[in-house]
């Protein structure tokens, strides 16, 4: 297979005032010699060729003939192509295939669900080309729930909101927090190496308000560390998805599921906390060969936060390591963290 630039033109007819808008975008396609993988549109796609029996050409059965016998090629394209596509770092579509006939099954069933987007029939010759999408069905049986989810999707502890959580730590209500507030004690915890990080406004809210509180009890050390937890969640508070630069990470592996790792080798994306139904519904990520087009993309909006990656992950070259500032980022900031696993990811990656 061959990743190359596809530039695709889209044009938006506006009957107003009968104006046509072109766009130019470059699509992340890894090609073969029958088809290929669209991973900016999330689709698979193969060409199929057919001619009729010799004796019903030139009949009127001949064009139906032929075109049926192109769409058996194109399936057959489609399931040599499907086969081929990385799930992730271990695993191709292939290995699962071959190791659960349930999972054929159903790979072999969405492949006859394919799309014909284009048909063409010149010389008694048909020429289609089929097209899957990868969210659905397919995603569907590349991540199995009962396998990947064995517990269900929590995205708290005890089924507790994080502010909910961040209240309990320290008490239900601000006068009873007062009143049982050991100041010694607060201080140590505050000067332990792994603070506290905010992660929506009604925590910053609250936390703006201990702090005052502490400064006119004079800890005006520890007043000052809550306030830069809050410009750190303030400088974070709005982003609204996550785009990963691996534009210099050549030996990176484009999957349908790749893996985001902190420099300590630890899961950042995706995790328990992803949502399965985005997971499969809208795929986990989409891919951009530049890092402006991809800012634009509608999967992370208007703000996406950036972060650049620095290599793969020791042998597994589909799974990309950020920095650990970032990645604490990824994990303790609500607001992006909850964009994250909603399916709110791309990733640019090298020509």
């Amino acid at each position: 297979m061959t990743l190359i630039r596809k530039i695709s033109q889209t044009f938006v007819l506006s009957v107003s005032i009968l104006f046509v808008h072109t766009t130019q975008a470059d699509e992340v396609i890894v090609q073969t010699a029958n088809g290929g993988v669209n991973w900016s549109q999330g689709s698979i796609f193969a060409h199929g060729y057919g001619v009729a029996p010799q004796n019903q050409i030139g009949s009127s059965k001949a064009r139906l003939l032929a075109r049926r016998a192109a769409q058996l090629d194109a399936y057959r394209n489609l399931a040599e192509i499907v086969n081929g596509v990385r799930v992730n770092s271990q695993t191709l579509v292939q290995d699962m295939t071959l190791a659960s006939d349930t999972v054929r099954t159903q790979v072999e069933a969405v492949i006859k669900g394919a799309i014909m987007t284009k048909d063409h029939y010149q010389n008694d010759v048909a020429s289609v080309t089929m097209e899957i999408p990868m969210a659905g069905n397919l995603m569907e049986t590349f991540i199995p729930k009962s396998k990947t989810q064995q517990s269900g999707l929590t995205s708290t502890a005890n089924g507790l909101s994080g502010f909910e959580l961040y209240q309990a730590q320290f008490n239900s209500s601000w006068v009873a927090f007062k009143q049982s507030l050991d100041l010694n004690f607060i201080t140590k915890a505050y000067a332990a190496p792994q603070p506290f990080v905010i992660t929506t406004a009604e925590e910053a809210e609250f936390t703006k308000r201990m702090a005052i509180w502490l400064q006119v009890q004079g800890a005006e050390k520890v007043a000052m560390q809550l306030d830069a937890f809050i410009k750190d969640f303030e400088n974070t508070a709005n982003f609204t998805g996550l785009l990963i630069d691996a534009s210099s990470v050549t030996d990176f592996k484009i999957a349908a599921v790749p893996t985001i790792r902190s420099e300590s080798g630890d899961i950042i994306y995706p995790n328990d906390d992803t949502s399965y139904d985005d997971l499969v519904k809208k795929r986990p990520v989409s891919y951009d060969f530049d890092v402006d087009d991809a800012i634009r993309n509608t999967r992370v909006a208007i703000k996406p936060m950036i972060v650049k990656a620095k290599n793969t992950y020791k042998l597994r070259k589909s799974d990309l390591v950020i920095g650990d500032a970032e990645a604490k980022i990824l994990q303790n900031n609500k607001t992006i963290y909850q964009v994250m696993h909603n399916a709110g990811v791309m990733v640019v990656v090298a020509d």
